[in-house]
C-alpha cells in the first residue's frame, strides 16, 4: 500500500499545469504565484501526491529552504490518524473476479450495487467527450464550493497521459447523472475527479458507479491497488470511500506554512457556493493558477 505514482506520471502532470498555466519550472517544482504576490515552490498541485514517499524527499527541502514551499508525499508509515487529517483511501486488491469484489466490500456498498445492477436502464459511456465532462465536473466544483480548473486542464491531461486517462459517463433515460475521471499508473487505479450531480445523490448510485468503472478498468489493466481519492479523515467522503473497504494512508502536505485544507477553506467553501455560477465560472479557471492548496 506505500506504492507512489511514477517518475512518468509525474512529468506528464506537470506538463499539463505548465500548458495550461504558464508555470515556470525550478528543478523538479513548478513555481506557483498566489494571490499576494508572493511563489511557491510546488511539487505538485492539483495530484494527490507525487513519486516520493515522506522519507523520500530530503533533497527536495534542502531546495527548498528560505522559500515557500509545498510538497505532497504519501506517508504509509503514519497511523494516528486526527479528524480531518489528509488521506488517501485504497484497497489492494485480491482478486479481479465481480462477484468476490461485491462480497468483499461493505454491506451498505453491497446492497446499493445489487439494487443498481437490476436497474438496466442505466447505460454507462465510455468516451473522451471532454466539453460533456468538464460541464459536469465545474456543476459538482461549485455545489462543493470549490473553483474550478480551466477546461483546458483537462485537455492538456487528455494530450500528455495518453490512455493512462480515462473519462465515464453515467445516464439513465437520457438524463446524466454523473461522471468521473481516472488514471492508471504503477498498477494504480486513481478515482481523480468526479461524482454525482447533487440532485441525484440520495440515490446512492456512487457505489455502483465507482464499482463498475473498477470492475472495467481491470479488465483491460493489471491493477492491484485501487486509489479512491483525497479526503479529510472522518468526513463523509471518508465513509463512503470506507465502504468500499478501503483504508486511509496519510498524505503529508509538507510546507513552510502549515495549514489543515478542510478547515481552512471552509468559510470560503461556502461564500462560494452562494455565488451566481456564471460568476464562479468567470472567476474559477483565472483563480485556482494561485491557489496553491488545490
Amino acid at each position: 500500500m506505500n506504492r507512489v505514482y511514477s517518475k512518468e506520471l509525474v512529468q506528464a502532470w506537470k506538463k499539463a499545469l505548465i500548458d495550461t498555466y504558464g508555470f515556470e519550472e525550478y528543478m523538479d517544482f513548478l513555481i506557483q504565484p498566489t494571490i499576494t504576490g508572493s511563489k511557491y515552490l510546488t511539487y505538485l498541485p492539483m495530484l494527490n501526491y507525487t513519486d516520493r514517499t515522506s522519507d523520500q524527499v530530503s533533497d527536495l527541502l534542502e531546495l527548498a529552504k528560505d522559500q515557500n514551499y509545498q510538497i505532497r508525499t504519501l506517508n504509509p508509515t503514519y497511523k494516528e490518524f486526527k479528524e480531518l487529517d489528509t488521506v488517501t483511501l485504497r484497497i489492494l486488491l485480491k482478486t479481479y473476479d465481480e462477484e468476490e469484489l461485491i462480497k468483499s466490500y461493505r454491506k451498505l456498498a453491497q446492497r446499493s450495487i445489487k439494487k443498481d445492477r437490476k436497474n438496466n436502464k442505466i447505460e454507462i459511456k465510455i468516451d473522451h467527450d471532454l466539453d460533456l465532462f468538464y460541464a459536469l465536473i465545474s456543476a459538482m466544483y461549485k455545489d462543493h464550493g470549490t473553483p474550478i480548473f480551466p477546461k483546458q486542464f483537462i485537455i492538456n491531461l487528455h494530450k500528455y497521459l495518453g490512455n493512462k486517462i480515462h473519462f465515464y459517463t453515467f445516464i439513465e433515460d437520457s438524463e446524466v447523472l454523473g461522471s468521473y475521471m481516472v488514471f492508471v499508473d504503477n498498477k494504480i487505479l486513481t478515482f481523480q475527479l468526479g461524482g454525482i450531480l447533487n440532485k441525484f445523490k440520495k440515490r446512492h448510485n456512487g457505489y455502483y458507479f465507482q464499482h463498475k468503472i473498477l470492475v472495467d478498468i481491470i479488465s483491460k489493466y493489471d491493477i492491484d491497488i485501487v486509489d479512491f481519492g483525497r479526503s479529510g479523515y472522518n468526513s463523509g467522503t471518508y465513509f463512503f470511500k470506507t465502504r468500499f473497504g478501503a483504508e486511509p494512508v496519510k498524505i503529508d502536505i509538507l510546507t513552510n506554512h502549515q495549514k489543515n485544507v478542510y478547515q481552512s477553506y471552509k468559510l470560503a467553501a461556502e461564500i462560494w457556493k452562494k455565488l451566481p455560477k456564471p460568476l464562479t465560472d468567470l472567476i474559477g479557471p483565472k483563480l485556482t493558477k494561485y491557489l496553491v492548496d488545490l
